[in-house]
């Protein structure tokens, strides 16, 4: 196959803008779990602001694989694409949840509460529960990308085996809101698409 051709350069800013938001950001989320949804929404005033935020970030974070892809120039084979493809997909259903979460949410809080219970007829429905799903290739596509990275001689493949493993991580600690570990997973996935975003700048392919 050949190689996505882009300037790589402005990719790797995405990459790393996404990844300091995501690290410095994520944490900041509360926790939906702990009490009922809608309390969790009027109480923190930052709500909307921190979605919005996710949505430039999911779409940074694309534009960064696409550098990704296109810096090892056709050298990641088919799981490479199929890691490109998951992550599109993961993109614009997780950008498309956080545009309903920083619209929607608030104005339900407040006028239909009920329907923002984690069991309820929106959260609980098929199509949310469908969309959510789709929305974990966000993390899951870079952690395939990682995969293919690691396995091409390109870039180190310690870069590769941490954005393959902080992708699930973050999945599985900071998607349940796990204390502690939780927060510290979304700083590892921050930081190891900051640390791409440094070797496709330093490789020099604009």
């Amino acid at each position: 196959m050949s190689g996505v051709q882009v300037s790589v350069r402005p990719t790797a800013v995405s990459l790393g803008v996404s990844g300091l938001v995501v690290a410095a950001g994520t944490p900041w989320h509360p926790d939906i779990f702990a009490r009922p949804v809608d309390q969790v929404v009027r109480g923190f005033g930052a709500w909307t602001l921190l979605h919005v935020m996710a949505v430039a970030t999911v779409i940074l974070t694309l534009f960064g694989a696409v550098g990704l892809v296109a810096a090892h120039r056709g050298r990641l084979g088919r799981l490479g694409y199929v890691g490109l493809i998951v992550e599109v997909v993961g993109v614009a259903m997780t950008a498309a949840l956080a545009t309903i979460e920083a619209i929607v949410f608030p104005v339900l809080a407040d006028r239909a509460p009920t329907l923002l219970a984690i069991d309820g007829p929106l959260l609980g429905s098929p199509l949310f529960i469908g969309a959510g799903v789709l929305a974990l290739g966000w993390p899951l596509g870079l952690a395939l990308l990682g995969v293919a990275a690691a396995r091409a001689p390109v870039f180190p493949r310690s870069a590769g085996v941490v954005l393959a493993v902080s992708g699930p991580l973050f999945l599985g600690l900071e998607g349940p809101f796990v204390p502690v570990v939780g927060p510290a997973s979304a700083v590892l996935f921050g930081v190891a698409q900051m640390w791409w975003c440094v070797l496709l700048w330093r490789s020099d392919m604009s």
